[in-house]
């Protein structure tokens, strides 16, 4: 469920802005409540004899805002007993799981489901701004939830496996899923009276309506996906350090058992391959801690800021024709610790500014208001400087980028020679990403370019796992700000959250990946992104060939890594 979906919030949640909402809810929510109930007892799913079970088959279980050291602690003390036994103690865990950036629901789903980056995708957040359309897209109304299905720009493994049987539970990313579960009515109203933990057992319940499919048409789902929001949406209202999050984990943990024991009942389990994992951490923050970024660009430099959907109705031509007339400045916040700013400098949003254009936007375009020392400089320096700010990422060119922390700067390259890509790292004052100090990435900073996969080998155990491959894709899309700002530990961007995601620093980049299943070796390896779960599946389904149909993708098969002599399994049917 993404955040706030039944708020009437423009981003800011209006102060939950559920008040209004609450009181004309009121006259339906009563009696609907029932629809809502989730029993909380054994699942049943007894499967008939007739019915087909497809020979190599998986599931995604995929939690909302898991912290990866926190759920590994709470498996190792025994806290989480069904995650130990039906995955952790079957399977095989990635030393280093590594989403992808921006790290916000929306846009890893979306990876998640296509094998992409966002920067490839389209699906740049929960909130996205389009320069070329003038659409400012949140997909976190109830009218705007599903949308993500017509704007995702890349096929999904889905529709991949068009002729299998596929299952979508509770995500609003579905397309080309043979049979998407929405729960709409009833995890809506557990979401609207804030029972969060009611929604994630309402995910494992459904199991029980796929059986039932199952015995009235004869065939059970090839692949599911699970998607469980209740932690997440704990962590923003109590923070990821509280026990209600402890609570959530614990929940989830029951949920999964559930469904690992009606599967195994049913006899289905041993055969099954089960992915869990994260769609990002989630990172503690005081109210206290909270720089508004709309307030800084209204009062401290007098400029007006277009923050929320607008013209939602209106063709592309009559919205960029009023952004051109008022706005000069698109801003578009996420997970509470990230935002992309959109910049105007000619005449019209279609052309992006040039890297010039935006590091003189204050003294060319500030306002009347703009306080006078602030004339001469740079929006980039002045986020820098922010102590609530730890990076600043600016886009050069389309192979170069520009990362700023204080007085540091460094620059960040791609080059593709036609047989892959490859980044390096060029620090020019200071260190911004700290690689200096580690070993492992300090190798890589000797001026040469480097393959991603070394890249993100050697930057796991440090403060920006997988950050220079990544915010080269990022800027990719024309749906990416000119400017991004990520937040510093402990400090977000909204006014009303105890704890977000969204930045790129190791506790909201790190996420719980594990792989059980047949013919999975026990044990750990390496490190692994979002973006390798579609070929991995594929893979470890036997479906391999149809990776083709994707075209190129950022993921890769894990599977040599995942089995003893891991090689693919060649599909027989393409």
């Amino acid at each position: 469920m993404p955040r706030d979906i039944l708020t009437n919030s423009s981003g800011n949640h209006n102060g939950r802005g559920r008040i209004g909402l609450k009181i004309a809810a009121a006259f339906i929510g009563l009696g609907l409540l029932t629809a809502g109930c989730a029993h909380s007892g054994p699942l049943k799913v007894p499967i008939d004899r007739d019915v087909r079970i497809p020979p190599k088959r998986a599931i995604v279980l995929f939690a909302d805002g898991v912290r990866a050291d926190l759920c590994e602690q709470m498996v190792e003390a025994g806290e989480l007993p069904n995650l130990k036994k039906y995955i952790y103690d079957r399977g095989c865990r990635a030393r280093c799981g590594v989403t992808c950036l921006p790290s916000i629901t929306y846009a890893v789903t979306a990876s998640l489901t296509t094998g992409q980056f966002p920067g490839h995708h389209g699906i740049m957040g929960n909130k996205w701004f389009d320069r070329h359309s003038g659409q400012l897209q949140d997909y976190q109304h109830i009218r705007t939830y599903q949308q993500v299905n017509q704007d995702i720009r890349s096929l999904t493994i889905f529709e991949v496996l068009n002729d299998k049987y596929t299952v979508a539970i509770q995500t609003a990313n579905y397309l080309g899923a043979t049979r998407p579960i929405e729960n709409w009515t009833s995890s809506g109203i557990n979401w609207f009276f804030e029972r969060w933990l009611a929604v994630d057992q309402l995910v494992a319940i459904r199991f029980e309506l796929i059986a039932k499919i199952a015995n009235a048409t004869g065939r059970w789902p090839d692949f599911i996906l699970a998607y469980f929001p209740a932690i997440d949406e704990t962590g923003h209202h109590f923070g990821a350090d509280s026990k209600q999050y402890r609570q959530a984990l614990v929940n989830l943990d029951e949920q999964i058992g559930r469904i690992c024991r009606a599967l195994a009942e049913a006899g289905l389990l041993d055969e099954y391959y089960l992915v869990f994992m994260s769609d990002h951490g989630h990172v503690p923050a005081a109210h206290r801690d909270y720089f508004s970024l709309e307030d800084f660009f209204e009062e401290q430099l007098g400029i007006h800021v277009m923050d929320h959907m607008f013209m939602e109705n209106k063709s592309s031509e009559e919205r960029l024709a009023y952004l051109n007339h008022k706005y000069r400045v698109a801003l578009v916040s996420g997970g509470s610790r990230r935002a992309h700013i959109h910049l105007r400098t000619g005449k019209t949003w279609f052309d992006e500014p040039s890297y010039d254009d935006v590091v003189n936007f204050i003294k060319n375009f500030g306002g009347r208001e703009t306080q006078p020392k602030f004339r001469s400089r740079s929006l980039i320096e002045m986020f820098a400087e922010q102590k609530s700010i730890r990076l600043v990422a600016a886009k050069v060119s389309p192979n170069q980028v520009k990362v700023f922390y204080g007085d540091q700067c460094a620059t960040i390259e791609r080059e593709n020679d036609g047989k892959g890509k490859t980044y390096r790292y060029l620090p020019e004052k200071g260190d911004p990403l700290e690689y200096l100090s580690l070993a492992q990435t300090r190798n890589l900073t000797d001026g040469k370019f480097h393959d991603g996969r070394a890249w993100l080998e050697a930057s796991c155990s440090s403060e920006f796992p997988d950050f220079v491959p990544q915010i080269v894709e990022m800027f990719d899309s024309s749906r990416a700000g000119q400017i991004v700002v990520f937040a510093a530990r402990g400090w977000h961007f909204s006014r009303f959250d105890l704890g977000g995601h969204g930045s790129v620093l190791k506790d909201d980049m790190r996420v719980p990946f594990v792989v059980a299943g047949p013919n999975i070796r026990q044990g750990e390896f390496g490190c692994a992104r979002i973006v390798d779960i579609v070929p991995t599946v594929l893979d470890l389904m036997g479906l391999s060939g149809r990776l083709e149909r994707l075209g190129k993708i950022d993921g890769v098969s894990l599977i040599s890594e995942l089995i003893a002599g891991g090689e693919s399994q060649k599909s027989k049917t393409p």
